[in-house]
């Protein structure tokens, strides 16, 4: 049961993260901002330092991940909040780091058994996602309250 609670705050936690990620990032306001936000939040979630984790090569990120023993079922969560933080990170004119990002997202994804892409990221895809694992990013309006 702690487990299951511990993981649903991290679910939520990384679905908030994505979702006010979208608001700041609406209308090319403040990409750089969203990409530090959902830099933040792959930081408290993966519990791996996230400066370390964050510019490993693709191959040697999924390792650190499997090593750390990150409940798999937080896996979609980390990848997508990945290709999330590389859109944003293109939008801000961070190329080289946009492009680590999208490897090490579509790299997580494949050593997990699925595919990843930038159609997976859209709101609507998003949301569907969230509905499927059955979490309401609009359930609680502070994300850190959720750590």
């Amino acid at each position: 049961m702690l487990q299951q609670d511990y993981l649903m705050r991290m679910f939520t936690a990384l679905a908030i993260a994505m979702r006010e990620s979208m608001l700041r990032a609406q209308g090319d306001e403040d990409p750089e901002g969203a990409a530090e936000l959902l830099e933040a939040a792959l930081d408290k979630t993966t519990e791996i330092d996230g400066a370390l984790l964050l510019q490993m090569a693709p191959e040697s990120f999924v390792a650190m991940v499997q090593l750390s023993q990150t409940d798999p079922a937080l896996i979609g969560y980390i990848s997508r909040t990945l290709m999330l933080e590389s859109h944003y990170l293109s939008e801000a004119g961070f190329h080289e780091r946009a492009t680590l990002r999208a490897e090490q997202a579509q790299a997580l994804a494949r050593a997990y058994g699925f595919e990843l892409g930038p159609t997976d990221i859209t709101p609507e895809e998003l949301d569907r996602f969230f509905e499927e694992q059955n979490v309401d990013p609009s359930d609680a309006s502070d994300p850190s309250s959720l750590s």
